[in-house]
């Protein structure tokens, strides 16, 4: 793990290089940042010199944030200037796809073949009218990244059987495209007259995705989920059980334009530790934020009450609610394995339940009544837990037994 964000650094800063106005530097002190240290800066990336943890610091910005423990008890942190950039030309929407590309291409995986390989237009072809099982990521992840977990006791060589190997992935950009977006790529993947009968296993934003895909919003409200709409005749012909895990169904508050330096921060924070986000994605969303102001279509999509959010509420869904299901968690930050790596943050920032990114009841859809089995929890308002967090719940051997129990 330590090499891949390794990896994951050293590729984001090449990105950056023409922006670096200092490269690597001595440790920094638990103290502002001098005045006269960061006259020529407005994104400073520094790592945590112990844990290894990235974070941000917008000096230009805000005022800078303290370099502090999240924990007095954690003592005194010490971190290193990794790079400071000067990001001054505006970021256009082919700079962020290079980023995105430089992680991964955007792709239908087939499954039976890894996490890797491409579907091939013969296997697409004798998908058509099948049953099969399609996973959709979260932000700043990949198929990978984000379901690796699934091979741990079976899982996947189990869910391969059961849909006689038609177990498809999306890989897709989640900085450089909004969710209705992807949504429509992805059908673009699919021949025409495919007439999947899906079930599908989704994470994190990718909910929004999978919302997106199946949304009967009317014309007038968004032109590309109408588009969605229209793609999706003779390529989708029924849709199954839907697995939300830690979905964002109704969005993060983390993801507004007022907060999106501390949703930079708990992204790095997470990305540093976790397979399933990637570093370089996080910085490249960083280097844009200050690009553009913080202004971020592919990631305004994702806050609550968004634009995106209120429309797939109102409008009619292909999901049924009977064959909808829930993962999530209530997360106890103190004495965790989070506090101790260090994070510029200094507080929980979310005020209700959470799994760091996406609100307790927030995986479920608006006016949901979910059935007991339905749902799978860890932890409650009442028990809060510090093992599962948001990017962690395929590592948990009760959200695989959910999955095949529950027949995906």
């Amino acid at each position: 793990m330590q090499f891949t964000k390794h990896a994951e650094l050293q590729r984001a800063l090449a990105d950056a290089a023409p922006e670096i106005v200092l490269s690597p530097s001595s440790l920094l002190p638990a103290t502002p940042l001098p005045a006269a240290e960061i006259a020529d800066e407005n994104l400073n990336i520094v790592r945590h010199k112990d844990s290894g943890c990235i974070q941000f610091v917008f000096p230009t910005q805000t005022a800078p944030m303290l370099l502090a423990p999240m924990h007095p008890a954690a003592g005194r942190m010490e971190w290193i200037k990794q790079a400071a950039l000067r990001v001054s030309e505006r970021m256009t929407q082919r700079m962020a796809e290079t980023i995105e590309a430089h992680n991964k291409p955007e792709a239908l995986l087939s499954l039976r073949h890894g996490w890797r390989q491409p579907a091939t237009a013969a296997e697409l072809a004798a998908s058509r009218g099948r049953k099969v099982l399609l996973l959709v990521h979260g932000v700043f992840s990949s198929i990978e990244g984000a379901f690796d977990d699934l091979a741990e006791d079976g899982t996947m060589q189990q869910l391969l059987a059961r849909y006689d190997n038609q177990v498809f992935g999306y890989d897709h950009w989640t900085i450089a495209k909004t969710p209705q977006q992807n949504a429509l790529d992805l059908l673009s993947h699919l021949p025409a007259d495919a007439g999947w009968e899906v079930d599908i296993v989704c994470h994190s934003r990718g909910g929004l995705v999978v919302r997106s895909l199946l949304s009967t919003v009317p014309h007038a409200q968004d032109a590309v989920l109408a588009a969605v709409a229209a793609q999706r005749a003779g390529r989708i012909a029924s849709v199954g059980k839907v697995f939300f895990v830690a979905a964002a169904n109704q969005g993060s508050p983390l993801a507004s334009p007022q907060e999106i330096q501390h949703f930079l921060n708990v992204a790095a924070m997470l990305a540093s530790f976790s397979g399933g986000m990637a570093l370089d994605l996080v910085i490249g969303l960083a280097r844009m934020a200050v690009s553009l102001g913080f202004e971020l279509p592919s990631v305004e999509a994702l806050a609550s009450g968004s634009a995106l959010i209120a429309q797939l509420g109102h409008g009619d869904s292909l999901l049924a609610s009977a064959s909808t299901y829930y993962a999530r968690a209530d997360f106890d930050f103190g004495h965790s394995m989070l506090e101790k790596a260090g994070t510029l943050i200094n507080r929980m920032l979310l005020q209700v339940d959470n799994d760091v990114v996406v609100p307790y009841d927030g995986v479920l859809l608006p006016e949901a009544q979910v059935a007991e089995a339905s749902m799978l929890s860890f932890g409650t308002p009442q028990q809060k837990q510090s093992e599962v967090w948001h990017t962690e719940f395929f590592k948990q051997p009760a959200l695989r037994r959910f999955l095949v129990e529950r027949g995906a």
